[in-house]
């Protein structure tokens, strides 16, 4: 009775104890071969920030600028140029005997009736005249072409500068229309 009970007793079989043992043994094989993957992985990753780190800091060493080389690792953009002032732009068409102020206009946000054009040469840049309007209100300069046709040299919206070169759209063109779509041009 002790044989039979031993063979049938409440416990499992041998033979399907060794069957889960062998799964449970070769999950926990997978597993631990998987984190020694990723831990792999992250050793690789952290040896190529250290490899950037030192070349950002060589490069620093020799003075060649502080932007950082390690932008084009990461998916941060690249940071804006500094663009030049529409103070900088007047006091150019001013002073500069390669630019007629007569063939530009400005094209600045009147508060309430959207973008309004005026000559450069009639600006006043006085804050005492009653007519004056703030330089932060400036959206774009245009060069009159010879041909009658109008194109826009300098534009805070799209960072346009062909007068100094600063900006992001220093370069070429299309000389279409830059305006803004929210508030037509009214000539003054």
């Amino acid at each position: 009775m002790a044989e039979a009970h031993g063979e049938q007793g409440p416990g499992p079989r041998p033979d399907t104890m060794s069957d889960s043992l062998s799964r449970l043994r070769s999950i926990a094989e997978n597993h631990l071969g998987e984190i020694e993957e990723e831990k792999l992985q992250e050793e690789a990753e952290e040896a190529r920030g250290s490899q950037e780190v030192e070349r950002y800091m060589k490069h620093r060493r020799r003075g060649k600028g502080s932007r950082s080389l390690l932008s084009s690792a990461t998916a941060t953009p690249t940071p804006k140029m500094k663009m030049r002032s529409a103070q900088d732009v007047l006091s150019r068409l001013q002073w500069d005997a390669d630019h007629d102020m007569a063939s530009y206009t400005i094209g600045y946000l009147e508060r309430f009736a959207g973008i309004k054009e005026m000559p450069a040469s009639s600006w006043i840049a006085e804050s005492t005249e009653e007519e004056w309007i703030p330089q932060h209100r400036i959206k774009y300069f245009k060069r009159t072409l010879d041909n009658g046709d109008q194109e826009v040299v300098w534009g805070r919206d799209k960072r346009l500068d062909r007068i100094f070169g600063s900006g992001l759209g220093s370069t070429g063109g299309s000389g279409s229309d830059d305006r803004p779509e929210d508030g037509g041009v009214i000539s003054s």
